[in-house]
């Protein structure tokens, strides 16, 4: 009986390795080596410390281990139009909301000192919850939490973007 114990575990990561199933892995993506060194800029934003730039930047240290500077001719990755607005999905007897719509819309666009790499694209995520009236002070913490979490997908869905970039080879169209 302990052999099939010990021999169990095995003989399921075998089966499942074999199959071709692997973990997707810990969030992070391995991006080329031409955007290996990056800017981040938010459009329109003058600010020194832009929370939406320290955050974009954080995610591609943590998540691609990208090398961030603020000079150079290194490409640039342009962030802009982020939005988040909520819509009400449901209402009670009372006519009182019962379900919420968040919408986070963001937009980026990737750039090098010769002219665009990545054409202008949106990302737009949506998260639904209910609100209950007797527990607003909790509802509030929980649409701060969502909006938290659809940035954080966001980001993370530009950096796979990103990962998927294949620089074109001008010397190639020569040939």
């Amino acid at each position: 009986m302990k052999i099939v114990k010990l021999l169990l575990p095995g003989l399921v990561a075998v089966l499942i390795a074999g199959c071709g199933f692997q973990l997707r892995g810990l969030g992070t993506a391995q991006l080329p080596p031409s955007l290996s060194t990056l800017r981040v800029v938010v459009q329109g934003s003058q600010a020194a410390n832009d929370p939406l730039r320290l955050t974009m930047e954080d995610a591609l240290r943590v998540q691609a281990g990208a090398t961030i500077t603020q000079a150079g001719d290194a490409p640039v990755l342009t962030l802009t139009r982020e939005t988040i607005d909520s819509q009400v999905l449901t209402v009670d007897a009372s006519g009182k909301a019962g379900e919420y719509l968040l919408r986070y819309e963001i937009g980026f666009s990737l750039s090098d000192i010769n002219g665009p790499l990545l054409p202008p694209a949106t990302l737009r995520l949506q998260r639904d919850y209910r609100f209950n009236p007797l527990n607003v002070l909790a509802k509030e913490q929980e649409e701060e939490n969502l909006k938290r979490e659809l940035r954080r997908d966001a980001f993370s869905q530009i950096i796979r973007r990103l990962a998927r970039f294949k620089p074109s080879k001008p010397d190639a169209d020569k040939r």
